[in-house]
């Protein structure tokens, strides 16, 4: 007996099966009057520390189910997927921006999160929250979810050893300088002995970086049209300054040594790796695990391209959301408003998070524009804040990761072509590679859209 569309969609029909065959037996686990799934345990502490406020005002119970993000994902998918009742649906779902493509795929009607424009419009946040940042959590118009941060990217780097090599680094406006000055600083420690500081921490196994560089330069590389954007000019033109960053005798890059729960504050804090791309939650890490460089960091806006360029960009993200089979959308609604915009919420948030919230009512507060001893009594949430208020905005697509995994591939062989070759031809190659991962994405997109019609192509 042949399965004719093969082996893997055979696998992963078996495994939906599975999942949600598991779901369907599993006994209910529902113990108070509202249910929410999370996938960070940070998140899972701040909305318990609101939940007894929410409960002695509304009179509802609450119960926070902390799961990882990869079982969240298979539990949810097979949930949309299923017959569950509403009664075994939760009220409110966490989801990281990396994962919420996948939901995105069937037609908008077919999603299994509920619209919440009305919500929000009566709720009149959407005054107080970045439009930027309502465009990953939605489709076609319709906002399947609420950010739970802004994750603005700074650069954060070490201040002490820039200084004594005689460099301003945060004076650098554009990526041309800022790569000089790196040079610079590499060839003041390394004529003094120090043969393995690297100015800053890129990667070229990922395109993470590349793909931070890219938003800055107000390029997804799949729009909210669906349209793909990996071989844009822009986009080769930052691969290949990317690719001097990390290979050839301009090099100032190198990978962290462990990329792993923050481990990679490590580098920053024995001086191999100086400097660092800095969303506001990977600048918890440093702060958390770096303690010794108390006074000795600063942090930087990103240098630009151009002049329209942001001087920042977002990393990561989470959104919570209303599954459609939710019994009480209203009351779900309710326990949202009051975990992400409340008073009480955004207090636990902070105390729990350290991130900036995605209120901007909330950004003029004083606890956003004190001195942080830890850089050196630099404003650092101040200047989160600014660079908040100019973020562009990120899309995601259902094949968002696909074009990351693409842009990664075709990094990698850049960076190997021109340890080997220099820079001759590496033009011609990049374009060439672009073009080919962009039209993959484009057949790929195509053969997963049965909703389209026949005479209907992804540009």
């Amino acid at each position: 007996m042949r399965f004719t569309l093969g082996k893997p969609i055979l696998v992963m029909v078996l495994l939906s099966v599975v999942g949600a065959a598991a779901l369907l037996l599993a006994p209910s686990r529902r113990h108070a009057d509202l249910v929410a799934w999370v996938f960070a345990d940070v998140h899972a502490r701040a909305y318990r520390d609101a939940a007894s406020a929410f409960q002695k005002k509304t009179g509802r119970t609450v119960q926070i189910n902390l799961i990882t993000d990869k079982a969240l994902d298979v539990r949810l998918t097979s949930l949309f997927m299923s017959s569950k009742t509403a009664g075994e649906t939760p009220d409110a779902v966490e989801v990281e921006i990396n994962s919420v493509g996948r939901y995105f795929r069937p037609s908008v009607q077919d999603i299994g999160f509920l619209p919440l424009n009305d919500y929000i419009n009566r709720s009149g946040l959407c005054d107080r929250i970045p439009q930027s940042r309502l465009a990953p959590w939605t489709k076609d118009g319709m906002i399947f979810g609420v950010p739970h941060d802004v994750h603005p990217v700074s650069i954060t780097f070490r201040d002490d050893l820039f200084r004594e090599a005689g460099l301003d680094l945060a004076s650098a406006k554009t990526w041309p300088d800022f790569h000089d000055k790196c040079l610079a600083f590499q060839r003041y420690w390394s004529g003094r002995g120090v043969r393995y500081r690297h100015a800053m921490e890129l990667h070229e196994a990922n395109a993470d970086d590349l793909i931070v560089m890219l938003l800055q330069r107000h390029v997804n590389l799949i729009d909210d049209q669906n349209r793909v954007h990996v071989n844009d000019a822009k986009v080769l033109d930052t691969l290949l300054f990317y690719v001097q960053l990390m290979a050839g005798p301009r090099r100032i890059g190198a990978p962290s040594s462990v990329n792993i729960s923050g481990v990679w504050v490590k580098d920053l804090l024995s001086g191999n790796l100086c400097a660092l791309f800095t969303p506001d939650w990977r600048a918890v890490y440093v702060r958390q695990q770096a303690t010794e460089l108390s006074g000795r960091l600063r942090m930087m806006p990103l240098p630009r391209f151009d002049p329209d360029d942001a001087p920042t960009s977002t990393w990561g993200g989470t959104m919570i959301g209303i599954p459609r089979r939710c019994a009480d959308p209203d009351a779900a609604w309710n326990l949202i408003e009051f975990l992400y915009f409340s008073r009480e919420g955004l207090a636990a948030q902070l105390r729990e998070t350290n991130v900036l919230p995605a209120v901007t009512t909330e950004w003029d507060k004083p606890v956003f524009h004190q001195p942080d001893a830890f850089y050196g009594g630099q404003k650092v949430f101040e200047l989160y804040v600014d660079l908040a208020r100019q973020i562009p905005p990120r899309y995601v697509a259902p094949a968002t990761t696909l074009a990351a995994l693409e842009l990664s591939y075709v990094l990698n062989r850049a960076v190997r072509y021109a340890r080997d070759r220099g820079t001759p031809g590496l033009r011609e190659e990049c374009g060439r590679w672009l073009d080919a991962a962009a039209n993959d994405v484009r057949r790929r997109i195509r053969h997963a859209q049965f909703d389209l019609r026949a005479d209907e192509a992804v540009q």
